[in-house]
């Protein structure tokens, strides 16, 4: 690793630049013009955060409302992509406190009308296993689960997952680590 000071997250592209420049006084094309560069990321990482299409939509909608009403406050000390993903995590630890427990999901009834073919068998394997991950990623602690969320999925390092969520990159390895055993641990069945 170098001992380059250069912030990774900072935008390297001299437009991007500009347009958090103009968003902050104010102009709304160049803040739709961040939003299309860093909402699919951001939807990447509210899904797996909140384990719901409808959930992360709506994080995410309110994240990039809470981005647009900040950004005149927005310091540019980190860069915008990990400004705007610790107002998403924030989002989400207050979407996450604030859902009433949910009680078990009803059955289903379709499983009994599928065929029963490999391909058919192998597909309803797939779709287990993919449920099973996500309501494995769910139910681990908020504190493990971002750090995992952020470096597998939304492509984060571990040093600007630590920006994000203000703690050391030491401590996202370590959060990051202990969310990978404690995953491989629940769906060991799955190996």
């Amino acid at each position: 690793m170098s001992g380059s000071t250069v912030d990774a997250d900072r935008p390297a592209d001299p437009l991007e630049a500009r347009w958090v420049d103009l968003a902050r006084a104010g102009d709304e094309q160049a803040f739709a013009a961040l939003v299309r560069s860093h909402q699919d990321r951001l939807y990447a990482v509210a899904l797996r955060m909140t384990g719901d299409r409808d959930d992360a939509r709506d994080v995410l909608q309110e994240t990039l409302i809470q981005a647009w009403r900040h950004l005149p406050g927005f310091r540019g000390e980190a860069g915008f992509s990990t400004w705007a993903t610790r107002i998403l995590i924030n989002r989400c630890h207050n979407a996450h406190r604030a859902r009433r427990p949910v009680g078990p999901l009803p059955e289903d009834d379709t499983a009994a009308d599928m065929p029963r073919t490999p391909a058919a068998e192998t597909l309803a394997v797939a779709a287990h296993r993919r449920e099973a991950v996500r309501h494995a990623l769910r139910a681990l602690p908020l504190d493990q689960r971002a750090p995992l969320v952020l470096t597998t999925f939304g492509g984060y390092t571990h040093a600007e997952t630590g920006r994000i969520l203000g703690i050391s990159e030491s401590a996202a390895k370590v959060r990051a680590h202990r969310a990978r055993r404690a995953l491989a641990d629940v769906l060991q069945e799955w190996r």
